[in-house]
């Protein structure tokens, strides 16, 4: 995911989750922020009024002020300091690389496993295991199914990926077939 993640997003997550270690609360400023760019994602009107240049700085405040009333301090001011910098539209990465680095603390690895047809629960179980046992972290999978790659499996983790699928093999040989130079006198 991080190669997705805006640069600008990194270095306001990375201050907060500096804060957010040294007052010992990752996690709740992890879900609290997973949340709400949750929920500003749902609800298009408070999107719309949040990003809209000509409301007021003012009534962004009250309505963040609001949204997070229940919230950590921490929370709360790292969002008011992306609105005061004119960088709310971040939010949404800030809370991904926020989460990142909440897995990276807890040795959780976030790996997103694609493969062509449903995985029953015990082969997941597996291939965890075995991820966990290759990197020292714990491997937390989220499965999809993506008919398209028509056999193997592709993984992605922390930027890296991984494609064994049977559509990166014959793309390969596609590939091949059409850059390879015929020999010489050749009729084909």
């Amino acid at each position: 995911m991080a190669e997705r993640i805006e640069r600008a997003a990194l270095v306001y997550a990375r201050a907060l989750h500096a804060a957010a270690v040294e007052a010992g609360r990752v996690a709740q400023v992890n879900a609290e922020l997973t949340e709400l760019a949750q929920a500003i994602a749902r609800d298009d009107r408070l999107l719309r009024a949040l990003l809209n240049p000509s409301l007021p700085d003012e009534a962004k405040h009250r309505i963040v002020l609001s949204v997070l009333r229940e919230a950590d301090p921490l929370t709360r001011n790292g969002v008011l300091v992306l609105l005061d910098n004119g960088r709310l539209s971040l939010l949404s990465d800030v809370a991904a690389a926020f989460a990142e680095m909440a897995a990276e603390d807890e040795r959780v690895l976030h790996v997103e496993m694609t493969t062509a047809i449903e995985v029953d629960a015990d082969r997941i179980e597996r291939i965890s295991n075995q991820i966990s046992e290759a990197t020292g972290l714990r491997a937390q999978i989220n499965a999809q199914v993506d008919p398209n790659i028509i056999g193997g499996l592709v993984i992605r983790a922390r930027g890296v990926l991984l494609d064994a699928s049977v559509k990166r093999e014959l793309d390969d040989i596609r590939r091949v077939m059409i850059t390879t130079p015929l020999p010489v006198g050749s009729e084909a």
